[in-house]
């Protein structure tokens, strides 16, 4: 029988959104799981809701961090806690759409042992109401996915499933790349096993407050470090750069205008 530990950091998190993520988990088909949820200092009462679920659900490992450790020590903490052979990643505010999203993914690592971790193919973008903004189709191929990880990031973290055993042979997340310690990861593991986006699918919330957002600039300069780090293991590298030197001037969004629009000109032209 296959067991899953799932991931749950929380900073300052907001009660409604939190239960939200907690409900996610515990509706989601594939029972054999726990549920860690790693309190990281919080300052704000978050703690009474997380205590009203552990009460109740003997699946739940519940720790308070004496410090403020931020994301990349406190999942590794958690990694520490882990006892079983997949791990799961959601956030304190998303929500797992698909209630058979485990069960399909531990389907899929059990059956393709050269893959070392999957993530969803459907993201599903809603605001901080939870209201649906857009729908992203990610690159579920292998091929396809290493051809274009060095120019993004070609995962959503809250939507992976990573053999533990990964993190046993290649390393827990790394802090000198915090902020972007999912990609470091993503390219790292990369290396050694194939990586796949499969048919499932999750909502994200897009949070104006989030620390991602807060610090995007810095975010962006680390992922261009890790790019650089891992340019040999991948193909494309000259595309690549000149895609990410291009993110540090332009939007995310507009540049997926413009890349559409010469799309389009291209297939009109041949």
């Amino acid at each position: 029988m296959c067991f899953v530990s799932i991931l749950l950091p929380t900073y300052n998190g907001n009660k409604s959104r939190l239960s939200e993520a907690i409900n996610s988990i515990l509706s989601q088909t594939f029972s054999d799981f726990e549920l860690i949820i790693i309190n990281d200092a919080s300052t704000n009462d978050i703690e009474t809701t997380i205590l009203r679920y552990a009460e109740q659900e003997p699946r739940i490992v519940y720790v308070k961090n004496d410090i403020n450790l931020k994301l990349t020590a406190t999942l590794n903490k958690a990694l520490w806690l882990a006892k079983w052979e997949f791990i799961a990643r959601i956030d304190d505010d998303d929500i797992r759409i698909d209630t058979e999203k485990l069960q399909k993914q531990v389907n899929f690592l059990k059956e393709y042992q050269e893959y070392g971790m999957c993530g969803a193919k459907h993201i599903i973008s809603i605001d901080e109401e939870g209201k649906e903004l857009w729908t992203t189709q990610m690159r579920s191929d292998n091929k396809e996915i290493k051809t274009n990880l060095l120019a993004s990031n070609q995962f959503t973290h809250s939507s992976i499933m990573i053999r533990k055993s990964v993190f046993d042979q290649l390393g827990n997340y790394n802090p000198l790349f915090n902020l972007a310690e999912d990609y470091e990861l993503w390219c790292r593991v990369w290396t050694q096993y194939k990586l796949a986006n499969i048919d499932t699918q999750v909502a994200c919330r897009q949070n104006s407050k989030s620390v991602s957002r807060k610090a995007e600039w810095k975010q962006k300069i680390l992922a261009f470090k890790v790019a650089w780090k891992y340019r040999e293991y991948f193909p494309g590298k000259f595309r690549a750069f000149l895609l990410r030197i291009i993110s540090f001037i332009l939007s995310p969004k507009l540049i997926s205008k413009i890349l559409s629009v010469i799309k389009k000109r291209w297939k009109s032209l041949t």
